[in-house]
């Protein structure tokens, strides 16, 4: 029981991303015209724990996209139809150009955002290259402020000024009265 346990563990720690892509209508297009639903483009699995993702399917998109056309590539929520994602050129998904899908998860190892890019194919070693590649990105701590000591205001509301610097007289006139008085009671001798 221990052992199916352990072999089921990292099974439990991966997750499955499907990623959506959805064309943009052209501000050509009539308001009447249907526009397509989301079509699922890849399905990735993430384990979150060693920030790994890979590939399990992808389907690149095809049909009457224009590579001019612009396409929403990321996580779709039917039920809030929300999009969390990029926007891309349709000619991204050519064959010339490497796709490169980056996923963003949070501290539980759940995805919140999908980035994608597409950069010219290496053709230095074109047997051994990867066409579709996966980054998982965990979310961290951003930088925190450094704060200084709070500022005290007196009873007015104001910032309390330093006093000022006293005199030497106003510091020491009781020695100098004190060693008057020595003086004058000790007298000199007569």
């Amino acid at each position: 029981m221990l052992l199916t346990k352990l072999l089921l563990l990292p099974a439990a720690l991966a997750s499955t991303v499907t990623v959506y892509i959805h064309p943009i209508a052209a501000s050509t297009t009539p308001k009447s015209a249907v526009v397509p639903s989301p079509v699922p483009l890849a399905q990735i699995d993430v384990d979150a724990e060693s920030s790994t993702g890979s590939i399990v399917s992808y389907t690149p998109p095809h049909g009457s996209y224009s590579p001019d056309s612009l396409v929403r590539v990321g996580l779709h929520d039917a039920k809030t139809q929300s999009w969390r994602g990029v926007v891309t050129s349709a000619a991204s998904f050519a064959e010339l150009y490497k796709q490169n899908f980056v996923v963003h998860v949070d501290e539980k190892g759940e995805a919140y955002h999908v980035g994608f890019t597409a950069s010219a194919k290496d053709g230095s070693n074109a047997s051994d290259r990867k066409d579709v590649t996966v980054q998982v990105v965990q979310r961290s701590v951003g930088p925190k402020p450094t704060l200084n000591k709070p500022i005290v205001l007196n009873a007015e509301g104001k910032i309390e000024a330093k006093e000022p610097e006293k005199s030497f007289l106003q510091k020491y006139w009781w020695m100098i009265g004190l060693f008057l008085l020595v003086q004058v009671v000790a007298g000199g001798k007569e």
